[in-house]
């Protein structure tokens, strides 16, 4: 158990380590960001296809 201690230890205490655990939450972010913007552009598409077909005869 001491191994994965020190393993974290020298993990946190790294400063690449802090980088790439930054870069990971903002990659995150921006993903789940463009998840939202795209269900939301999808709802907005189908309104509007669903607008069209309703005035076809």
């Amino acid at each position: 158990m001491s191994n994965v201690v020190k393993f974290a230890k020298r993990f946190f205490s790294d400063e690449k380590a802090a980088e790439v655990t930054e870069l990971g939450i903002v990659l995150a972010l921006i993903v789940a960001l463009a998840i939202v913007a795209i269900q939301n552009i999808g709802t907005s598409v189908s309104t509007a296809y669903s607008s069209v077909d309703a005035a076809l005869p």
